[in-house]
């Protein structure tokens, strides 16, 4: 969604900018798998090792270029290989690549799989890192993986996330998407008894990591919630 509103990655030259944040729901984090037989300990030891940076044209593989250049490293400075999840984790299985990035919620299936049969590491990532990164990108926000979050995997990783994000288009009236912002956080009980990830919804996260402006009928709930100004 900050790709099409900005007109880059994807939408390079042909930015979206009819739609408008709701709220932002719950994290997608940036996790980098390696293979712990690698050596890989770090992003910076990536260069020259073969990595799966996702499906060509996705979110994941944006999510990898930007870590990668804020450790100094580019695409040329690896053997790529674009390979959804579960693609990702058979290949590191099969001993073909040594490291590869997913953008999901966690605990990820394809991680979770892997970690049952084989042993992995999960890179945290450097503060200042972090910090240029989330400086540079809006969408971007700091994120802990608890430890244990994987089978056989007991340490805690420091990474980033984006959000999953409900948008509305903007000649959606202020009035209905003032009732739906309302509706989602007068329920939230509800909602969290049905689905784990609700969980993390809270109205303070709602408006972390936005990259799109609200929407007037969120913001106009925000403003009387006493989250935004």
């Amino acid at each position: 969604m900050s790709y099409a509103y900005t007109g880059t990655e994807l939408f390079e030259g042909d930015p979206v900018t009819s739609f408008s944040t709701v709220a932002t729901l719950y994290a997608e984090v940036c996790q980098i798998v390696v293979d712990p037989a690698s050596g890989i300990n770090s992003v910076a030891d990536l260069k020259g090792k073969r990595v799966s940076v996702g499906d060509a044209g996705s979110g994941t593989e944006a999510n990898a270029r930007q870590i990668l250049a804020a450790y100094g490293l580019s695409f040329d400075d690896i053997t790529v290989n674009n390979l959804g999840f579960g693609d990702s984790a058979t290949a590191m299985k099969d001993k073909k690549i040594d490291a590869f990035f997913v953008t999901a919620g966690t605990p990820t299936t394809a991680i979770s799989e892997l970690a049952a049969t084989n042993e992995i590491k999960i890179l945290s990532l450097d503060e200042d890192v972090m910090a240029s990164l989330m400086n540079d990108y809006s969408f971007y926000t700091e994120y802990t993986i608890p430890a244990g979050s994987y089978t056989n995997y007991d340490e805690e990783v420091k990474t980033l996330t984006v959000k999953a994000t409900l948008v509305a288009a903007n000649s959606l009236d202020e009035e209905t998407v003032y009732n739906i912002t309302k509706a989602l956080f007068d329920n939230l009980e509800t909602l969290q008894a049905s689905n784990a990830k609700a969980s993390e919804l809270s109205l303070e996260s709602a408006v972390e990591g936005v990259s799109v402006p609200l929407h007037p009928g969120a913001e106009k709930y925000y403003k009387e919630a006493g989250v935004v100004e």
